[in-house]
């Protein structure tokens, strides 16, 4: 016997997965879907990272030093960011970086990008 509603929380112990039909202690089908029961309700998966979030490029670097510096610059104002690198190309027995992009979440770039603009250099 399937039933919308319940007054006794005790009694209800089974629920259909497809459309959530609330049943008593003993049934093991759900009427009208005609799936198995389960104890609780699956937990809606949340999106991951990546979907939810749009990485946008704020600097491109010819060497890693300089994009590690900023990278630590943005991670102390509390701006996550990554690193992406095409790969590393060999002049001379030195290797060096093709090009290095500095990426941060969309919502994140205008801040990023002002802090990187700051020069700290100047003196007040």
């Amino acid at each position: 016997m399937r039933f919308k509603s319940c007054h006794d929380e005790a009694e209800v112990s089974m629920f259909c997965p497809r459309c959530k039909a609330e049943y008593r202690r003993g049934f093991t089908r759900c009427n009208e879907c005609d799936v198995p029961l389960v104890f609780r309700l699956p937990v809606p998966q949340q999106e991951s990272f990546e979907e939810e979030t749009k990485l946008v490029v704020v600097r491109t670097y010819n060497n890693k030093l300089d994009a590690d510096v900023d990278r630590m610059t943005l991670e102390a104002a509390g701006i996550e960011s990554m690193l992406r690198s095409d790969g590393v190309s060999v002049i001379r027995s030195f290797p060096m970086a093709r090009e290095i992009e500095l990426l941060v979440c969309s919502e994140d770039a205008y801040d990023a990008d002002q802090i990187l603009n700051l020069d700290l250099r100047k003196s007040s």
